[in-house]
């Protein structure tokens, strides 16, 4: 019969031995990068990674939605000033002595 494994019960059949693996030595790094630079470096790279997959517009697109945008913005600015001048003629008219 085999022989069981130090620090495991029950049978030692159908388990792997414990082999020590000596460990290789490390040499010492010349010179150690802080952590915060290889974080941002890390960063950036998965900034780059993301910018490939995104679904850029085409001209037409960006033109099309540009013109809304300024469109929505002309009429609000309008009505807005429409709103303030009704809101002023009516307390001019309310406040005056």
């Amino acid at each position: 019969m085999a022989r069981a494994t130090e620090g495991a019960p029950g049978s030692a059949l159908g388990k792997a031995a414990r082999v020590a693996v000596a460990k290789p030595a490390k040499a010492a790094p010349a010179r150690r990068i802080p952590r915060w630079v290889t974080a941002a470096v890390q960063f950036l790279k998965d900034v780059r990674a993301e910018m490939n997959r995104v679904a850029w517009p085409d001209r037409q697109v960006v033109i099309a939605s540009s013109l809304v945008v300024i469109f929505v913005l002309v009429v609000t600015a309008l009505y807005m000033a429409a709103l303030d001048l009704v809101w002023a003629k009516l307390f001019q008219a309310i406040l005056r002595p």
